[in-house]
């Protein structure tokens, strides 16, 4: 076994005469040394130990602390008699470095090897810089307790709701899970489990068939009224498409659409594509609304920001409660469902992943076309049409 002690070596006396103390591990009749930050002068080194200093005391209380962990590396090391002296030194500082790793320098290194789109990473770093104005970035990723979690979560409380701050808490858990696969910390329990109640928000915000047909008919007010109802009923007529899948596809020429959904074209799907004929009421809005590159253009910047932008002016202007763009996409959804539209066409029709939430068995049997994805939009069309309303 390795035997350790601590010693200076005159022969690496610095410059003004001074020496840093060093450990010594001597080991299969070798000898290295790993140097600490103590530093003494010629009479203050005797027999291992600080002396004729006012911080003596102090100083050999350290050094015996470095020597403890040292030997502690030591202990945990395998196959420790087949390894030179050198080579313990390289594993045993190896060891060190990788059990005190930043949060910094590991979420730097969590993103470097990410497979995330950039919009995502750009929203990593967002949260991520939000957490570290509580928890500073040069903390150390082993010495995170609950405590720090729970109090992190208690002073977000005044600023974020409870969604955001679970979305928070998510990340931190993504950090420290990552510490935790690549050694880096050794965890039983994660300081982030239990910290907040997991909840699954659902924004509650589709309309009555009636309001559809309000916005529908609207030809009030300014031009922008009508370019906002034109692009509601838009993703409405094409199946509640999200905007940043409709402002992509050229409709030149197309009277079917087939388009891999953004937010979970990486996800492994059943059906990779969403796939349906485009209906009539859809054409003339189509024609309204595209530019000579087939593409949706409603504004000279910024798409999708001008498009919520005026969502929240026209739900001022009629006050429609909890009107947003996303409306047209849940009242799609939640129109069909009352119809009795399959929850697998809808699913399908709305490009969902169609694997989660324990669906995938009744997937492996079973095939969503896209005939009958038009076939359910055109139902869904119809009954607004007409006059008629759920109970």
């Amino acid at each position: 076994m390795p035997t350790l002690s601590l010693t200076v070596l005159p022969a690496k006396a610095l410059k003004d005469g001074r020496n840093k103390v060093r450990i010594a591990i001597a080991h299969n009749s070798q000898t290295r040394y790993i140097v600490t930050d103590v530093v003494v002068g010629p009479k203050q080194w005797k027999n291992g130990q600080v002396v004729k200093r006012d911080d003596a005391a102090y100083l050999n209380t350290k050094l015996r602390k470095k020597l403890n962990e040292v030997q502690r590396a030591i202990d945990e090391v395998p196959y420790i008699e087949g390894l030179s002296c050198p080579e313990l030194i390289d594993t045993i500082t190896g060891a060190r470095e990788l059990k005190n790793r930043t949060l910094r320098s590991v979420f730097d290194e969590m993103q470097s090897v990410s497979t995330c789109k950039d919009y995502t990473k750009g929203c990593y770093q967002h949260m991520f810089n939000s957490i570290t104005r509580h928890i500073p970035e040069n903390t150390l990723v082993r010495k995170i307790t609950p405590l720090m979690v729970l109090k992190y979560v208690k002073d977000r409380q005044a600023d974020l709701c409870a969604s955001s701050i679970q979305v928070h808490i998510r990340l931190l858990s993504k950090i420290i899970n990552y510490c935790q696969q690549n050694g880096y910390t050794e965890f039983t329990i994660l300081p982030t489990a239990n910290c907040v109640k997991h909840t699954t928000a659902v924004r509650q915000n589709w309309l009555t068939p009636d309001q559809v047909r309000y916005i529908r008919d609207y030809q009030e007010g300014a031009k922008w009224c009508r370019k906002f109802c034109d692009l509601f009923m838009l993703s409405y007529y094409l199946g509640g498409i999200n905007l940043i899948d409709l402002f992509k596809i050229d409709f030149r020429g197309l009277t079917t659409i087939k388009y891999v959904r953004t937010k979970t074209e990486r996800c492994e799907k059943v059906n990779p594509f969403v796939e349906f004929d485009i209906p009539a009421e859809a054409f003339p809005i189509i024609a309204r609304l595209t530019g000579a590159d087939g593409k949706v253009h409603c504004f000279k910047h910024d798409n999708h920001r001008w498009a919520v932008k005026l969502a929240t002016n026209f739900r001022r202007l009629t006050g429609i409660d909890g009107l947003t763009m996303y409306s047209a996409r849940k009242s799609f959804a939640q129109h069909a469902f009352q119809l009795g539209i399959s929850e697998s066409v809808i699913d399908y029709i709305l490009g969902h992943t169609l694997n989660a939430g324990g669906k995938s068995i009744i997937y492996a049997y079973i095939k969503v076309t896209p005939a009958m994805a038009t076939e359910a939009i055109r139902k869904v069309l119809d009954f607004i049409h007409g006059n008629n309303n759920f109970d």
